[in-house]
């Protein structure tokens, strides 16, 4: 009896919390999007350059695939990397910008806090 008491309470306190986390972006930012799950906080042109990069993604790559297979990219043209697994072809300038977004992204969230 005190087994199934202290299972039930501690379910209840799995699937209740009464604090809940939601991230936000600082003022002046948005989540940058460039990939499904990517929540770096960017300024606005930012963001509407990875959707435009997105929106070039077969015209940057190489036709026939290369040393990368499908995903290869043509000359003069790097994946962006804003998230491992982000394979867009950009510019090196594009992918440069998307490394020191990611390396600030700590500093332009805020976390608040509902009880």
């Amino acid at each position: 009896m005190k087994l199934r008491a202290l299972s039930g309470c501690l379910l209840g306190c799995l699937l209740y919390s009464p604090q809940v986390f939601a991230q936000q972006c600082i003022q002046g930012y948005v989540w940058r999007e460039a990939t499904r799950n990517d929540r770096v906080c960017v300024t606005p042109a930012t963001r509407q350059q990875a959707r435009d990069d997105n929106a070039q993604t077969d015209a940057r790559r190489e036709p026939g695939g290369g040393s990368f297979g499908f995903e290869t990219c043509k000359q003069g043209y790097v994946w962006r990397e804003a998230t491992s697994s982000d394979h867009v072809c950009v510019t090196p300038q594009t992918r440069d910008q998307a490394r020191y977004d990611n390396s600030q992204a700590r500093a332009r969230v805020r976390s608040q806090r509902f009880d």
